[in-house]
């Protein structure tokens, strides 16, 4: 395990003397140093021939938002003076972490006693474990980033992410409207290094509002990462299908959607629905609405039930009720009047219609038996809301590779096997066909109809 903390990565983007000045309010230095994966440090020098009264940094996000991503904050030690020798940190381990290739703006604000004011230039930089050689490969569409194996095999999974990019456009209708960056770490112990306080259990992760994807894929787990891919360009287009700044979806929908896309379930996850079936061990459907928890074993039966539960709706209510559900999403009801809606029944309702098909006992109670959903990304003034929303894949049922086999105190499962080709992209062909029949129904309708009115 590396100890990383020990390792400092500088990034520094100066500002040259008297660049920026109003008058004799002048910056004469300005650095933003990436210590990745834990901070970034601003700092600032500048004067002035008064005391200058006003030091603040902005920032943000280039990503898709609700608003224009913008932060200010001030930096707790500063004194109002007429020279200014200030720094500002961006503490990962206390607001989260971004998605490595996250791209975040910033500037200094800077008004003197005479109210003069001054903004600097807006600068960019990149939020990037440089500790590794990154290569990398690309389509107009998709840039793939891999430090370890050779062409050949990036360029394998960038033709899985191709292919898969092409059956989605063919199917949907609509090209993707920004680039999608992957990033491919070595293995998971890389990558879970580069996000922190992600669950054990995490193979890979989708940044649908960011445009990234990181994965932990080597030679050994080559076709998981193959389907992976798959699952994660699904997040990304259901992601900007159903903005977030309306409603946001239940967990157990999008990752169903995602599973179901892959194409049919993996038998260990289907032999793991089958156990918890027997042995009464379920999940609630509302306990999989936000967030799976971070023990291994129990997070792949939450992506089984999620499966289990998509797949029954498809097949009992048909592709358009799954239309409806998200347009109501889409419209801003919440959760259970979304379901209502389009069903008739309330997530109670589901929950017994689904136990009923997959011949499992009533629930009950509704005393959740589910542990509590680690928080991943507490909240810390002066930020808005956590750095960026992530959809985390899980390992494959079984793991691969002895460095992650403490994942699961849990008897070993048998290695997965993988759904032929042609299963996999019929069932892709439906879930693709559900989201451009959505869109297409999105732009058929009036703006009251869109809003719910």
């Amino acid at each position: 395990m590396r100890y990383r903390f020990l390792i400092m990565i500088l990034a520094t983007w100066r500002l040259t003397h008297l660049q920026f000045s109003a008058e004799n309010l002048e910056v004469i230095d300005a650095q933003a140093r990436i210590e990745f994966p834990n901070q970034i440090i601003f700092s600032l020098q500048a004067q002035s021939d008064v005391t200058v009264e006003i030091v603040e940094l902005e920032f943000g996000l280039q990503e898709k938002a609700c608003t224009t991503d913008l932060n200010r904050v001030v930096p707790d030690d500063y004194e109002r003076d007429v020279k200014v020798n200030i720094s500002w940190t961006w503490n990962m381990r206390r607001t989260g972490s971004l998605p490595p290739g996250a791209r975040i703006w910033w500037r200094w604000h800077l008004v003197d006693a005479l109210g003069r004011e001054l903004r600097t230039e807006t600068q960019w930089l990149t939020w990037i474990d440089r500790i590794y050689d990154w290569k990398t490969i690309s389509t107009d569409d998709l840039v793939l980033h891999w430090y370890k194996g050779s062409e050949s095999f990036a360029q394998t999974l960038l033709d899985a992410a191709i292919g898969s990019q092409t059956r989605l456009e063919v199917d949907i209708g609509a090209q993707l409207e920004d680039q999608v960056h992957i990033y491919i770490y070595a293995d998971t112990d890389d990558m879970r290094e580069a996000i922190l306080f992600e669950p054990g259990w995490t193979g890979a992760l989708a940044f649908p509002s960011s445009g990234i994807m990181i994965l932990g894929v080597n030679e050994r787990n080559m076709e998981w990462g193959l389907d992976t891919i798959a699952h994660e360009l699904a997040h990304v287009i259901v992601g900007n299908a159903v903005s977030h700044c309306y409603s946001a979806l239940p967990t157990w929908l999008d990752e169903g959607l995602a599973v179901y896309a892959e194409g049919e379930l993996d038998p260990s996850y289907q032999r793991i629905l089958e156990n918890a079936i027997a042995e009464n061990e379920l999940f609630s459907v509302r306990s999989l609405n936000d967030g799976f928890t971070e023990h291994a074993s129990r997070a792949y039966l939450s992506y089984a039930e999620s499966y289990s539960i998509v797949s029954y709706l498809i097949e009992t209510y048909g592709q358009e009720a799954i239309l409806d559900l998200l347009d109501a999403f889409q419209s801003g009801y919440r959760y259970d009047s979304a379901l209502f809606q389009v069903y008739g029944f309330d997530a109670d309702g589901l929950e017994a219609e689904w136990r009923a098909e997959v011949g499992a006992s009533t629930l009950t109670s509704l005393a959740e038996d589910i542990d509590p959903t680690p928080t991943i990304f507490p909240t810390i003034h002066p930020y808005a809301g956590p750095p960026t929303a992530a959809t985390p894949t899980p390992l494959p049922a079984v793991p691969i590779t002895p460095t992650i086999s403490e994942i699961s105190s849990e008897a070993p499962l048998e290695t997965p096997s993988y759904p032929g080709c042609l299963v996999g992209l019929a069932i892709l062909s439906i879930f693709s066909l559900i989201v451009i029949a959505f869109l297409l129904r999105r732009f058929e309708k009036s703006p009251e109809e869109r809003t719910g009115g």
